[in-house]
């Protein structure tokens, strides 16, 4: 559920700001290992249905990288950094 993040007092913001930073860091962070394990498959095995994982997840990336962003926007607005 999309949340307003105008309506959102500074504290809130704060709180949304490096809940969405974790997020989005624990999820690169589970991209870059699948990416890697790829590639060790690759190199052991041949070219399986596993390798293209990373790739699949990558649009959920993108959407958590939007979702920091508007946080970053929103507190550069208000002057919160």
């Amino acid at each position: 559920m999309k949340k307003d993040l105008t309506t959102l007092s500074n504290e809130e913001l704060i709180k949304e700001s490096k809940n969405r930073r974790f997020i989005f860091g624990i999820f690169l962070g589970l991209i870059l290992v699948m990416i890697v394990a790829s590639i060790i498959s690759i190199f052991k095995e041949k070219i399986g249905a596993s390798t293209y994982v990373p790739i699949a997840f990558l649009p959920l990336l993108i959407i958590f990288w939007n979702s920091f962003n508007e946080v970053k926007k929103e507190m550069k607005l208000r002057n919160l950094q």
